[in-house]
Formats: C-alpha cells, sequence, structure tokens
C-alpha cells in the first residue's frame, strides 16, 4: 500500500571538530548511512529519496533514490518546495535586521501593525517562537481546510490567512501558551515588510540567499517549480494523485515560499544554525536555545497546545530535540527535512547513528487526516 508521503528530501549536519570531514567518517559510516536511507525508501514505499550529509560543512554523501516522476529517475539537482524551510529564513532575517537595530523582537508589534487585532500585547519575538496566539488558519475546517480540499489550487493571499486565522476565537493571551501557528509566521512577515517598507523575498534575497550564495532557491508565491522537478503523490482527497503543483500560497508568509535542492537547503542550515558567523553568537543562540523547556500546556480547543520538553522544543524558526535543530515541512506529498547537530558530542558510535524523530520515526509524520499536509503536528 502506497504512503502518503511519496517525496523526502533529508539534509544531515554534524559538527565534529577541526579535522578534515572525510576523516571524520570512514567509509564504513557512509555505507551504513546509505543502507538506513535504502530502508526509508522501501520501507515506506516513497516514490523518491534526496538525501546529503554534511561535515564541518563538507557534502561527504549526496545521493537519490527512485524517480523524480513516473520513468525519470530522480537527480540530486532535482528541485522540490523547502516549505518550512522558510521559517528558518524568516526568523533569521528577524535576528538580521534586530542586529542592525531595525526591530526590536521584544517590541508589540502595534508599531508596525497597528488595526492588527492583538497587535498590542504580541511581538516579534512571540511570533517567531509561535508563542503570540493567533490561531492556525490551517486548522480552520470551514475556513480553510474544506476550501483547500475542494480546490487545492486555488490562491490565498496574506489577508485571506489573518482573515481565516481571526475568525477563529482566540485561545490565550500573547506569551502564555505554545500553539504551531502558520498564521503567526504570515503575519511576521507582514511585520517586517512594515519594519524596511521592503518586499518579504528582497529581504529574503538580499540578507539570506545572496550571502549564502543558494543560487538554486527561489520564492514562488504561484505552484512555480523550475526543472528539473520533484514531483510529490498524495492521496489526503481520497484519491491517489499528483500533488506537485499544487498551489503553496497558504503554507508561509508571501515571499518565503520557496523552491530548492538538497544542497541549498544543507548547506543554508549548516551555516545559519551549525555555527557562528552568519548570525552573531548572541543571536545565533536565542534562536536554536530551548528556552521554551516546560513552557506551554494543553488547552481545550488549540490542537497544539501543549508543554514543551526536551523531545520537542521550539527556537526561533527552528525545532528542537535533545543537540539537534530540524525542519521537518510536509506539503503535498512532498517531505523536506533539514537537521544540523550544532556540537562538538560525538555522533558516530560503532554502527548506531542517532537521529532525530522525525527522520527515525518517519511514519508518524505521514498521515495528518483532514489536514492538508502541509501541516505540521508536533512528534507524540
Amino acid at each position: 500500500m502506497q504512503m502518503n508521503l511519496t517525496a523526502l528530501s533529508v539534509s544531515l549536519l554534524f559538527l565534529t571538530g577541526a579535522a578534515s570531514a572525510q576523516d571524520k567518517i570512514p567509509a564504513a559510516e557512509l555505507e551504513a548511512i546509505q543502507a538506513i536511507a535504502q530502508d526509508q525508501f522501501d520501507r515506506h514505499s516513497l516514490n523518491s529519496m534526496i538525501y546529503q550529509v554534511r561535515i564541518d560543512g563538507d557534502a561527504v554523501l549526496t545521493q537519490a533514490l527512485g524517480q523524480a516522476m513516473t520513468g525519470v529517475p530522480a537527480t540530486t539537482d532535482g528541485h522540490f518546495r523547502n516549505g518550512a524551510v522558510g521559517l528558518a529564513y524568516v526568523a533569521s532575517l528577524a535576528l538580521r535586521l534586530a542586529e542592525e537595530g531595525v526591530i526590536d523582537l521584544d517590541e508589540p508589534i502595534a508599531r508596525w501593525l497597528p488595526n492588527l487585532a492583538g497587535s498590542e500585547h504580541a511581538t516579534v519575538r512571540m511570533l517567531a517562537n509561535m508563542t503570540a496566539g493567533y490561531p492556525d488558519h490551517v486548522a480552520n475546517e470551514d475556513g480553510f481546510v474544506d476550501p483547500f480540499l475542494a480546490d487545492p489550487f486555488a490562491n490565498w493571499s496574506p489577508q485571506d490567512l489573518i482573515e481565516v486565522s481571526l475568525s477563529t476565537p482566540r485561545m490565550f493571551v500573547p506569551g502564555s501558551n505554545w500553539d504551531y501557528s502558520h498564521s503567526g509566521y504570515v503575519i511576521l512577515g507582514q511585520v517586517l515588510e512594515a519594519a524596511t517598507d521592503q518586499p518579504l523575498a528582497d529581504l529574503i534575497a538580499h540578507y539570506i540567499l545572496e550571502p549564502l550564495d543558494l543560487t538554486a532557491t527561489v520564492s514562488f508565491d504561484t505552484a512555480q517549480i523550475p526543472a528539473p522537478v520533484i514531483h510529490g503523490f498524495t492521496a489526503e482527497r481520497g484519491v491517489w494523485e499528483d500533488s506537485t503543483f499544487w498551489n503553496p500560497s497558504w503554507t508561509l508568509p508571501s515571499g518565503a515560499i520557496q523552491v530548492s535542492t538538497i544542497s541549498n537547503v544543507a548547506r543554508s542550515f549548516d551555516a545559519i544554525v551549525g555555527h557562528d558567523g552568519f548570525l552573531k553568537p548572541e543571536s545565533r543562540e536565542q534562536m536554536i536555545t530551548p528556552y521554551l523547556i516546560g513552557f506551554g500546556a494543553p488547552l481545550a480547543g488549540c490542537p497544539n497546545c501543549h508543554a514543551l520538553t526536551a523531545d520537542f522544543s521550539y527556537g526561533l524558526g527552528v525545532m528542537l530535540q535533545g543537540d539537534w535543530v530540524f525542519q521537518t515541512p510536509l506539503f503535498g506529498g512532498m517531505h523536506p527535512l533539514s537537521a544540523p547537530c550544532p556540537t562538538n558530542a560525538p555522533m558516530w558510535g560503532g554502527s548506531r547513528l542517532q537521529l532525530p524523530r522525525p527522520i527515525a520515526r518517519s511514519r508518524s509524520m505521514i498521515g495528518l487526516p483532514r489536514y492538508p499536509i502541509g501541516r505540521m503536528k508536533p512528534p507524540d
């Protein structure tokens, strides 16, 4: 039986010390990783899998398995939607703007969006760490889920998405609980545009894509994907279909909706969260430190409200589990994933490689009944 998840793109990044990457991973370990990848590919009946392993900034293994579409082999330069990887770019952008004094992460967003409900209490940081309390439009059955399933090619403007969010009763005051919210990041995109008087796509290009030389990463608010394309397939609407060109406009802030390649995704995460340099040390610390462990609680009417723990916490635009910093978006049969481990802790022990649960338990990330694939649910 085919699973809903049909295209998986994975990047794993390790920081191990001063020696060369090749010296840090013997051939037997590379073979072990390839065996893990092949096992996951076979076990989940994936159409395609593309993955890259990087150590100390060097790619030591890049491989494509399966087919990009029927009869067309997947290749390592294949383009796919990077989904919520873009959230890390938006959070990084906010941190860069804060470094320059353009914004204050702890200032109420009413300064830039005075007419938005609740803006006098929500801050930039709350939007970035999912504590602002704006209900997720993706969880709204009548306002979003049913219309999306009826027409996945429809376009959604940021204003459309914010209106759906605001039509849902707010369950907690800003800063008092945690709830995964696509809408919060749509609002954050609006804040950054208002603060700079520039389109978000231009800001991300200037602050993220160009400095990191991410030439294969492009912002499209439409369903456009440059060739070669890794196709996604899903049965979430009750029939097995090619979902590659479903409209992604509902997924992220306008301007942060992107297509990319495995090398661009891996290299960008390596630079942003793997080590200091792209961000100042204090900015990177804010992004990847699990300050919210112990914060949050289950709340009736809020499906994703819960306490954050060492097993699953959230920084600024990234998920946290132990030493791992990662993003695991799901959209239209595609599941990109990037997971740097920015520590000096030994990662290799015999033939055992410790992976974050969204990699090791990818089956749990597949079935999301009644919600589009793009809805990200924390691990159980």
